[in-house]
């Protein structure tokens, strides 16, 4: 009976463990931490992602900068087109330059060089050589000098229609540029008050007659006066010598 009554005892006393249903947690609990462990694995996962991304990004993005100015090429070619002159319009952005006065042109024939008087009395002739005697292997150079002796500028035709070298000796005409002259043409020529103006012609020595007939003799060794003529005036006799 003792025996029952101590076993009954030991039943009852709140003090004896039933096992470990006391120790263990609520389902709920273990969810809960089950999911915040997850959220915790991909927070980590988003993180190393955005990390290589980022390293990536940074690798690939510094050595594509070179590459930048590439663009700015592209638009400068397809800007070409745009700029191609109307073949119909060649000259629409031309713009004339300034005269040198600085005013534009003028139709007033008042202002063209053709308004600008003869020289006239005012024009004087120079005959010359570039060399006062010439070696037997040498052929002159016959000069003639145009200066304007008035006070305001003049006008003078100074084409090969209106000019001619005489070369002389005695009254014996050895050359004449007129000749055998080709067609010539007309040059009109401004000089200035005092200006002078020099037209150069080469003479080969050899002897011409009217009508330009072939095979005229050499000139020979000698003393020869020279004269040029512009228009109807005519220079002062300049001397040479051939050797």
């Amino acid at each position: 009976m003792a025996t029952n009554g101590s076993e009954q005892r030991d039943s009852s006393d709140p003090r004896v463990s039933h096992g470990d249903s006391d120790d263990r947690l609520p389902p709920s609990v273990y969810r809960r931490r089950r999911l915040i462990a997850l959220a915790v694995l991909l927070v980590l996962v988003v993180a190393l992602i955005w990390g290589i991304s980022s390293v990536v990004s940074a690798l690939t993005g510094s050595s594509e900068e070179p590459e930048q100015p590439q663009p700015q090429t592209e638009v400068t070619a397809e800007a070409t087109p745009e700029a191609t002159v109307d073949p119909n319009n060649k000259f629409a952005d031309f713009t004339p330059r300034p005269t040198p006065s600085g005013e534009e042109d003028s139709e007033d024939p008042s202002a063209s060089p053709v308004a600008v008087e003869e020289c006239g009395a005012n024009l004087s002739l120079t005959a010359s050589t570039d060399k006062q005697t010439y070696p037997a292997d040498q052929e002159p150079v016959l000069v003639m000098t145009m200066e304007n002796t008035g006070d305001t500028p003049c006008r003078v035709n100074a084409g090969t229609n209106a000019m001619n070298y005489v070369v002389t000796s005695g009254s014996d005409v050895i050359f004449d540029s007129r000749h055998c002259a080709a067609d010539g043409e007309d040059r009109n020529v401004t000089l200035e008050p005092g200006k002078k103006e020099d037209a150069r012609l080469t003479w080969n020595r050899t002897r011409t007659a009217e009508g330009c007939p072939a095979d005229q003799p050499k000139a020979m060794a000698g003393y020869y006066n020279l004269t040029v003529g512009l228009g109807g005036q005519n220079s002062s006799n300049a001397t040479f010598v051939l050797e």
